[in-house]
């Protein structure tokens, strides 16, 4: 974080390529006999809430002890797309879009009630949606979940040439989308709304100006694609 331009560019950030059980900002291996879920609700994670990084960055202010259940997995039909709005620290974040044939992997976030509620905080852009018809498959266990919940971006996703971006840094069978990765997605975004406008100069004002920041957003709102898939809206951020 020393380096707002650099930290901006490096979205969605390093995850463990494994499930793991985050634990007050260190990552741990998950118990061989699992974890008890009594009390907590599995979060599917497009983006930057599958790397241990982020959640430490945003669960740091909750007293007490964090210990959160991570299981990596695969999300049948949908991909990792760039949601058409700019995050606070600079970067384009995610959401899903379905995409029928595509697995993408994803994680589960096993939140408890005030995880969840600190969680919504983080996530202003978006609805909370159930989701109760999707197939996630749990790395190494054999297990098929049918219903989790998702933050969906209110916006949409970005629109290039009719068709969302895929977020090439999230690895996914049967991509049918184009794919860019996080510095690749802000050059688009740059060439669109300031093309002579530097790199770093363009990133770095998106963090310090919220009204830049809300600008840039809008413009992106204009043409944003809007997924259309079973869901229910439990609350809006």
């Amino acid at each position: 974080m020393n380096d707002p331009v650099a930290h901006a560019k490096s979205y969605p950030f390093p995850v463990p390529g494994r499930s793991y059980t985050f634990c007050d900002g260190r990552v741990t291996d998950m118990p061989d006999e699992g974890f008890d879920s009594t009390g907590r609700r599995p979060v599917l994670a497009a983006g930057s809430n599958q790397s241990h990084e982020q959640l430490a960055r945003k669960f740091y202010r909750i007293s007490g002890n964090v210990e959160i259940p991570v299981q990596k997995g695969r999300l049948h039909d949908f991909d990792s797309v760039y949601a058409a709005h700019l995050a606070g620290y600079g970067s384009v974040p995610s959401t899903f879009y379905p995409s029928p044939g595509t697995v993408v992997t994803t994680y589960l976030l096993w939140l408890d009630d005030a995880q969840l509620n600190r969680m919504h905080e983080t996530e202003r852009n978006y609805t909370y949606d159930h989701l109760n018809e999707i197939r996630v498959e749990i790395d190494g266990l054999g297990e098929l979940l049918r219903e989790a919940y998702a933050y969906t971006a209110k916006i949409g996703c970005v629109n290039h040439a009719g068709t969302p971006i895929a977020l090439s840094e999230i690895s996914a069978c049967e991509r049918a989308f184009s794919s860019m990765s996080q510095l690749e997605v802000l050059e688009h975004i740059r060439d669109r709304i300031a093309p002579n406008e530097d790199l770093d100069t363009f990133i770095l004002s998106q963090i310090e100006d919220e009204g830049v920041r809300r600008a840039r957003s809008a413009i992106l709102s204009e043409d944003a694609i809007v997924g259309n898939y079973p869901r229910t809206v439990i609350r809006e951020l």
